[in-house]
């Protein structure tokens, strides 16, 4: 690291910082995680947990911290004058493990994420600024100003990239003049506040007094509810009066009265739906809310940053470790940016169709719109349909099959599946942060991978070899499936195989050793120098 402090910088510490560093150490890779606030958040702020996200914090073995503190919400509850009409979440065409949101506080989000990163050897320098940086084709060359008054200090690192997760006024944006398009749309109250009611605490509710349409979101505390006003009436601080204003508003929509206590927190905001048109300039990137900002309705500005960090974080390490070459950064706006832009429609199409209309298509009953509705809005909120099918890093296949198909992700599968033998050993596999060959065979020995891999030559040292077989293995990189849950899930037979990418996608399949090294070709041709094969 000649010439350098430390391989990548990384600016802001809340949960996408927290993702791309931690991510980062475990591979291997120096990193300073820097923050301009004096110390971790302490009031909420995110609160919806969806699928996708969900699946990342279970591959990256943190789940088990993360689920007793939250809740789940299984459906959606639409109050028309005294009746209401109930939606469950249906998730059918899109098999995960958690098909439902679940509603957890950013606080302990990030709480759990410090813990992980300080684990990988690093810790949060608060208090400490990026004030500006220069960047050329060496390196970012970032000024740092830690502490207040006549105790601050100025710093300059060195590093060979900067990422900036520094939020909606992101330093590491407006230097890189990475424009955010989009438009400025209304002006929303949010309080989090308990709430004397006995609507159903698993929903979400959604709710239709004069002036703009009210959402409830639970809490995992009892009687507890973030409370979100689309008329954007009221003092933020003036909480009694903001407790009193929910209180009316409350009772005229669920024909009842509703007390609602003094709020622990208040926000108003103006809602932003914008997104970068490019998420990285040289050797500096952007992720979260530096590269684009959404209605908070449908819940994605963490979940998106958290796919964003989980994305680039192995490929920086591998072109750190010299497995890639730089274009592999490439793939990052290849396959993201899409996805920011993507999300612009569907959060404004809650935000202007469910919040601001207070319809839901209109149809001549709301049940059967409302299900239309949910049946979309849980397909762009889960994450679950996030694929890549034209990255440079997906081989087409033969075209639609059974399984995952290369460019989705490759946990398509049920929880009671997932906790079969062979789904259990490989899901703790699939926790390594590295690329996964996975090779089906009903060989006791290692024959079975040898035929496979005949002809391949030497495969990439950036890969690790899984054999799955129903065939109990003395290999300690196989798994054994003796159910078949495994082959049945990812539609497998003897003789096929699957490459992983570190952040679990799919990224090719076929059957036999010809086609496999077909596939190894193109990837390593993509991006690994020839020194990085083993």
């Amino acid at each position: 690291m000649t010439g350098y402090d430390v391989d990548v910088l990384v600016a802001g510490a809340g949960p996408v910082g927290l993702m791309a560093a931690s991510q980062l150490a475990r591979s291997g890779v120096s990193v300073r995680l820097v923050d301009a606030a004096k110390g971790p958040a302490t009031t909420s702020r995110a609160l919806g947990s969806h699928a996708r996200s969900m699946e990342i914090y279970d591959q990256l073995g943190i789940l088990g911290e993360i689920a007793p503190h939250g809740t789940r919400v299984n459906g959606f509850i639409r109050h028309e004058a005294d009746r209401a009409f109930r939606v469950d979440y249906d998730f059918a065409g899109l098999p995960t493990r958690f098909p439902y949101m679940f509603n957890i506080d950013q606080v302990i989000i990030e709480r759990v994420l410090r813990g992980h990163a300080a684990s990988a050897g690093v810790a949060v320098e608060w208090n400490t600024k990026l004030e500006s940086f220069l960047h050329d084709d060496d390196a970012v060359t970032a000024v740092l100003r830690s502490g207040d008054g006549a105790g601050a200090a100025e710093e300059t690192v060195r590093a060979r990239y900067l990422w900036g997760c520094d939020g909606g006024h992101s330093i590491v944006r407006k230097t890189l003049q990475l424009p955010l398009e989009g438009e400025s749309a209304h002006t929303w109250l949010i309080a989090d506040a308990i709430v004397h009611t006995d609507v159903d605490s698993d929903g979400l509710h959604w709710l239709f007094p004069p002036g703009g349409a009210l959402m409830l979101f639970p809490f995992p505390e009892p009687g507890k509810w973030r409370l979100l006003d689309t008329s954007g009436e009221g003092d933020a601080e003036q909480p009694e009066q903001i407790a009193r204003q929910f209180s009316a508003k409350l009772s005229q929509a669920l024909g009842r009265h509703t007390a609602v206590d003094r709020p622990s927190w208040t926000s108003k905001f103006t809602i932003q739906q914008r997104a970068v048109p490019a998420m990285h300039v040289g050797r500096c990137f952007v992720s979260g809310d530096a590269a684009h900002v959404h209605s908070p309705a449908s819940g994605q500005g963490l979940n998106t940053g958290i796919q964003d960090a989980y994305n680039l974080a192995w490929k920086l390490a591998m072109v750190l470790h010299g497995y890639a070459d730089a274009a592999l950064l490439d793939t990052y706006d290849a396959e993201r940016v899409p996805i920011g832009q993507a999300l612009l429609a569907s959060t404004g199409e809650v935000m202007n169709t469910a919040m601001v209309d207070g319809t839901a298509g209109g149809a001549d009953d709301p049940r059967e719109a409302d299900r239309g509705f949910m049946r979309r809005l849980i397909r762009n909120m889960s994450g679950l349909a996030i694929s890549y099918p034209d990255s440079p890093l997906t081989v087409p296949g033969d075209g639609p099959g059974d399984g995952p198909r290369p460019g989705e992700r490759l946990t398509q599968l049920s929880a009671a599946d997932a906790q079969s033998p062979g789904w259990t050993a490989l899901r703790a596999k699939l926790r390594s942060p590295t690329w996964h060959l996975l090779l089906f065979t009903g060989s006791q020995d290692a024959a079975g991978k040898r035929h496979l891999t005949a002809g391949t030559g030497p495969l990439p040292a950036w890969m690790d070899t899984v054999t799955i077989s129903q065939e109990r293995l003395d290999d300690d990189h196989g798994v054994w499936d003796p159910d078949g849950k495994v082959r049945d899930t990812l539609a497998a037979s003897d003789g096929d195989w699957l490459l992983v990418r570190p952040d679990g996608y799919l990224s090719a399949r076929g059957t036999g050793g010809p086609g496999l090294h077909a596939a190894l070709n193109r990837l390593t041709s993509l991006h690994t120098p020839e020194s990085a094969l083993a």
